[in-house]
């Protein structure tokens, strides 16, 4: 599957696809409609399959309810394979009742088990040039999977069957990392936005953007698509080992020097740091960014099969 065939511009059309950059670029919420039908990447038949055809165990395929994760022990067994191996699988029968009971069925690295959604995830990394996962949530119930949060990445949802409720609330600090996540407060109040998204609909969450995520009388389908970009702390952290080559800040602290002293020697590393936070370092650090593999070629075996029977063709 050519991951090309599943680019952004692809999917949402031209049109959307400028009104969506140009959402994404002012950290903007962006919803519409699938150009093309996102819906065939993965359909409720193909999650089927997959989740009895893998060795799928907590945490990455886990039933969530209200917010909190359903004991891993009410839905895995302890079981052997056929050769004696010991593994850990999931109970069909409890799995298929958690559910109906108003669990929601996640299931990380997606692009692990189907093709097709690794064309997409490959796809929105080379364009966005960052890592791209996905998440997919299945839910039948009328109970909340998750509430109110936020998270720390980029979020493109695909709604691919079914139907589901969202809530957006106003943001009151911008651009937050995962080491704001115990200093932040999940909003009070009426949410400043609800809308459902329905099958072969398209959302952006910009990272920071709180919301929650609802049942409405209907199954739900849907993936979530999530990267993070490079931020001034990401910046910082590339340019530590840059550190190593100046003499201050190789030499150890003088812990009973007074305050003058200790004034000077801040004085001496803030005047080395700014010849290295410079924006030639920060070019290199973008250059390297925009540098990675994102993209490998599949192991084909039809083509080996094909490169076989070509060289007993000339024998």
């Amino acid at each position: 599957m050519k991951f090309n065939n599943y680019s952004m511009e692809i999917l949402l059309g031209h049109d959307r696809f400028e009104e969506f950059i140009s959402s994404f670029n002012e950290g903007r919420v962006y919803k519409c409609h699938f150009d093309a039908p996102a819906s065939d990447i993965l359909t409720p038949s193909a999650l089927e399959d997959i989740i009895n055809t893998r060795r799928l165990s907590f945490p990455r395929c886990r039933l969530v309810r209200s917010g909190k994760p359903v004991s891993p022990a009410e839905y895995n067994e302890r079981s052997h394979s056929a050769m004696g191996e010991g593994i850990v699988k999931l109970i069909p029968q409890r799995v298929m009742q958690e559910i109906e009971n108003g669990a929601t069925l996640a299931l990380d690295f997606a692009e692990d088990v189907s093709m097709t959604i690794r064309a997409v995830t490959e796809s929105l990394s080379v364009f966005f040039q960052e890592r791209t996962g996905a998440t997919v949530f299945f839910s039948v119930g009328n109970e909340k999977g998750f509430t109110t949060h936020w998270d720390n990445s980029d979020t493109l949802i695909f709604q691919l069957s079914g139907k589901k409720k969202w809530h957006l609330f106003k943001n009151d600090f911008a651009f937050p990392v995962a080491e704001n996540k115990s200093s932040l407060s999940i909003p009070e109040g009426r949410p400043s936005e609800s809308f459902i998204l329905n099958e072969n609909e398209f959302l952006y969450l910009p990272r920071g953007q709180w919301h929650a995520p609802e049942p409405c009388d209907s199954h739900s389908l849907h993936i979530s698509f999530a990267f993070r970009r490079r931020n001034g702390i990401d910046f910082i952290k590339y340019l530590l080992p840059k550190l190593s080559s100046h003499l201050s800040f190789r030499k150890d602290i003088n812990k009973f020097s007074d305050e003058n002293d200790q004034a000077v020697y801040i004085d001496r590393l803030r005047s080395e740091f700014e010849d290295i936070i410079s924006v030639d370092h920060l070019k290199e650090f973008l250059t390297s960014s925009q540098n990675r593999q994102f993209a490998s070629p599949p192991i084909l075996l039809h083509d080996l099969i094909k490169n076989r029977e070509k060289k007993e063709d000339k024998l």
